[in-house]
């Protein structure tokens, strides 16, 4: 999803002629998605578009606004008569990503450790190979190609995307390769466990390629991971330090609403103890929507079950005590075991001499 630009609702012509006002906003929200690269909010070209609507005459303007350049063209648009049919992706990536922190590196704030994740998550996805519906497809193959059901004379008549059914993307990441000489051994202070499941709900063009598919699966998990992130960020209410820190970080989840009469669903975040009620409350003051039930708010990945961490960082700790304690009662069983292998040596050699006579 990029953002292309804004809409601009006046009692009379706000485009003729070009305001220095609306040269600013673009600018400024093009630099804003700019300095967030993981949002993926511009497109490969720096135009953006500004849709005027005219209370006055009742009439729809647009015009293309160059970035960096400041050139001003009209741009021509049209309305569809018919619903847009999309394909459906869907996709569920599995993390278990142990991230080191040397020692000099113990001290940095903890939004420079994400910053980090997720550039090894963005190399680790670029590098992977995307598989839809179990198989390898051709980068230049159209996604309408794969599962298409026969179009029923309904499907045709709604303009629904009813003829596709959903498509599932499975990722699968490189392992990673080298001789022994290639590897380092280095000191580590700390770790960060990145682990759990991150749910990609798409709706694509059918005439997209494979491998802009592959890069839509690819830009919806960072740009999900880095929004979560970054709320979770500015939730914290101080920042983390100490050698011996041991935390659990639970970044917010992610839902899927269903728009009203359309079969797109959007995203919102949820934090831990929040509910489909309280996502159906914002989006509906935000976007100015009637969201008909609670059960139209999908959640998607569910509550993280932390028991095994526990469980395992239990054990963990368990283990840890018990050689301490094994060394502090080394000195005594060493005299006791002394002391009973003299009795037995005693004994046998009396036993010896006793049958000799």
């Amino acid at each position: 999803m990029y953002v292309l630009g804004i809409f601009i609702v006046s009692l009379e012509d706000a485009l003729n002629p070009f305001s220095p006002k609306i040269k600013g906003i673009l600018n400024c929200v093009h630099k804003h998605l700019e300095s967030q690269k993981y949002l993926f909010g511009n497109t490969a070209s720096n135009e953006k578009l500004v849709l005027n609507y005219c209370l006055t005459t009742q009439q729809v303007t647009c015009k293309s606004f160059e970035v960096g350049v400041g050139s001003v063209k009209p741009a021509e648009f049209k309305f569809l008569a018919s619903p847009i049919r999309w394909a459906q992706i869907h996709c569920k990536y599995q993390m278990d990503h142990v991230y080191h922190i040397s020692d000099n590196e113990s001290d940095w704030p903890l939004k420079k450790h994400i910053g980090i994740i997720l550039d090894i998550m963005n190399k680790n996805l670029k590098s992977s190979i995307y598989l839809f519906d179990g198989e390898l497809k051709d980068a230049d193959e159209s996604v309408e190609s794969i599962g298409k059901k026969k179009i029923s004379r309904n499907s045709k008549l709604s303009g629904h995307d009813d003829n596709f059914k959903p498509i599932h993307v499975c990722i699968l990441q490189p392992c990673e390769s080298g001789d022994l000489n290639s590897f380092e051994i280095s000191d580590s202070g700390n770790q960060i466990r990145i682990f759990g499941n991150v749910v990609s709900k798409l709706w694509l063009n059918p005439k997209l390629s494979i491998s802009g598919a592959s890069e839509s699966v690819m830009q919806d998990i960072l740009r999900s991971m880095s929004t979560r992130l970054e709320m979770h960020w500015d939730s914290l209410t101080e920042e983390e330090h100490g050698e011996d820190m041991n935390s659990v970080h639970e970044p917010p989840r992610r839902v899927l609403i269903n728009l009203p009469n359309s079969n797109i669903a959007i995203s919102d975040y949820l934090f831990p103890g929040e509910g489909p009620h309280d996502a159906k409350i914002s989006l509906e003051e935000m976007l100015d929507i009637k969201i008909n039930s609670e059960k139209d708010v999908v959640d998607a990945e569910g509550q993280a079950d932390l028991s095994d961490y526990y469980n395992e960082a239990a054990e963990t700790e368990s283990e840890e005590m018990i050689p301490k304690k094994t060394l502090e009662t080394t000195p005594s069983l060493y005299y006791i075991g002394a002391v009973l292998a003299l009795f037995v040596l005693i004994l046998s050699l009396g036993l010896h001499f006793i049958q000799g006579n």
